[in-house]
């Protein structure tokens, strides 16, 4: 069978593309607690409009995997985690922890491999990726820093963490908490994806945004980067 030729036609699309975390264009995706706006970060998302590049949102894998917008699953084993953070129970508790944590990579797994499947498509069809912006915080997103969900929980006495503090989160409490949390590396989507882009030879920024600096700086920041070329 004679492989199709590429259909030619004109139009108005700029064929310039950029893929975001969710959550930069719905903050009502983020965990509970930690929403900085209403809704779309309008500081990033309006440059990249007037420019006419076109928005591609990646999956949301903590409410694919965590229970939802709630992150019902997580809330439900916090109290348990913390209870014995300290106890000789925990490397039982975390070894079930790491277990839970194997399936749920192969769910960040399997939805890389769809995110750089589409990728691939916009290359082949002769669009320009301009970049991924990651949510810096996530511990699925994160592009250079992440939080070690299980490494964490060893050692939140010392970080002056409560059991209260996350689960009932207010923003300015997380504002302070939650940048303590973080690790260099990336989040376990975010790692899969990388790894799929390579795979596929798909050369193109990782940018991490950093939703606790100051939103209109950072903004100003991914611009700068992403229309450097």
């Amino acid at each position: 069978m004679k492989e199709r030729k590429e259909i030619r036609f004109e139009d108005k699309r700029s064929r310039k593309i950029i893929y975001t975390s969710c959550c930069l264009l719905n903050q009502n995706r983020r965990a509970p607690g930690i929403a900085v706006c209403g809704g779309a970060i309008s500081e990033f998302v309006e440059p990249l409009l007037k420019r006419e590049i076109g928005i591609e949102q990646l999956p949301c894998l903590e409410c694919m995997g965590w229970g939802g917008v709630s992150r019902k699953s997580i809330f439900r084993i916090l109290p348990i985690l913390f209870r014995h953070g300290d106890s000789k129970l925990f490397p039982i508790i975390k070894f079930f922890g790491a277990v839970w944590l194997w399936n749920y990579k192969r769910l960040c797994k399997k939805e890389a491999k769809k995110a750089a499947n589409q990728m691939e498509d916009y290359k082949n069809s002769g669009y320009e990726i301009l970049g991924v912006i990651a949510m810096n915080d996530s511990p699925t997103c994160g592009a250079t820093k992440t939080i070690d969900l299980l490494g964490f929980i060893s050692k939140y006495k010392k970080l002056g963490i409560k059991l209260e503090d996350l689960e009932y989160p207010g923003l300015e409490k997380m504002r302070e908490l939650l940048p303590k949390l973080l690790v260099e590396g990336q989040g376990t989507f975010m790692r899969e994806l990388i790894i799929e882009l390579k795979r596929k030879k798909i050369n193109t920024k990782i940018i991490g945004f950093d939703p606790w600096h100051d939103i209109k700086e950072e903004a100003e920041r991914i611009k700068n980067i992403i229309l450097s070329d």
